[in-house]
Parts: structure tokens; sequence; C-alpha cells
């Protein structure tokens, strides 16, 4: 387990864009107070009908993990400890990564605390189901943070960041070739 000096976060995720005909994921890859260290983004990824028929059902996973989370996880210089999702789907890039990667949401009972305002609202940690014990490791890892610091926070960072690239097309060809 990474000392909690040297805990690197990645938080990963997705936007639509052009009213849902364009994907861009991202990752935001923190130290322990959720401060950056690295953000990476994917160029924009225009499936065609082609590729939508032929893909069928399995078309957003294939994006998802094959096309925004492996290739960022990869690319990244700085090594993630931890890999925070809020999508189910990205636990799917778990077999082919080396460190763990949890799916984060907000606990429903959290709701029902009358002054829930003002703490931090509790999360629920999920893992892939072939790794059940890193959820376990992920709450150990995270135990300190999560005094801290909403969990769910650097997703928001995430989508606007990704919302600002993608208004300066940042990783976009001239051609605008279509991915997937």
């Amino acid at each position: 387990m990474a000392e909690q000096g040297s805990l690197r976060l990645a938080f990963l995720d997705t936007s639509l864009f052009e009213d849902g005909a364009v994907i861009r994921g991202a990752a935001l890859i923190t130290d322990p107070e959720t401060r950056p260290c690295e953000f990476r983004c994917t160029s924009s990824i225009k499936p065609s009908t082609v590729q939508r028929v032929l893909y069928g059902d399995t078309l957003e996973e294939y994006i998802l993990v094959e096309l925004v989370g492996l290739p960022l996880m990869r690319a990244a210089k700085e090594k993630a400890s931890l890999v925070l999702v809020k999508n189910p789907l990205f636990l799917q890039m778990r077999p082919a990564l080396a460190c763990p990667v949890v799916l984060v949401s907000r606990d429903s009972r959290s709701a029902l605390s009358s002054d829930a305002g003002s703490e931090l609202k509790p999360v629920i940690i999920s893992s892939h189901r072939e790794f059940p014990a890193e959820a376990s490791t992920a709450r150990q890892m995270l135990a300190t943070v999560m005094q801290k610091r909403d969990l769910l926070e650097p997703f928001e960072r995430v989508r606007a960041a990704l919302a600002e690239a993608h208004k300066q097309r940042v990783g976009d060809t001239v051609s605008g070739g279509a991915r997937a």
C-alpha cells in the first residue's frame, strides 16, 4: 500500500458533447489533498453509425475501457495508487491495471442526516467482482482523505476541465476523424 504522502489518486470520468455524439474522457491524478499532479484527456471520440450498429450494447464499455480508461492510465507520468470512477463500466479495466480501480458513489443514507450540509457526506466504495478485497483496501487508503475531502468533488473538476478542453478542441485533429 502507498504511503500517505506518496498516495496518488486518479479520478477518471467522461462527458458527452454535441448532443451525445461525442464523448471525451479525462483522468485527474491528485495528491492525498486532491490537489492536481497531472491531468490528461482524450481527443473527441465520435462513433459512426456503423460502429454503433456493429458494437451494439458493447460500444460504451469498449469506449470507456479501451479508448478512454486504459490509454489515459497508461500514458500518465504520475502512476496512480488507486483509480476512482463513477461509471461502473470502468471497473472492467481493472484486470489490465496494476493498481486497484474502485467505484465511488454517494451513500443515499447520507441524505437522511439532519445536518448533512455541514459535514462530509459518506460514500460507498465498490470493487471489480474479481478483486473483492480491493474495496476494503481502498477504504484504508482513503481513510485520511475522506476525513477532509469529499471524494466526489474532484469528478466535478474533471467534468469542468473536460468541458473547457472540448471548447478549446484540445487534442482534436483538423480533419476530425472518428475513433472507436
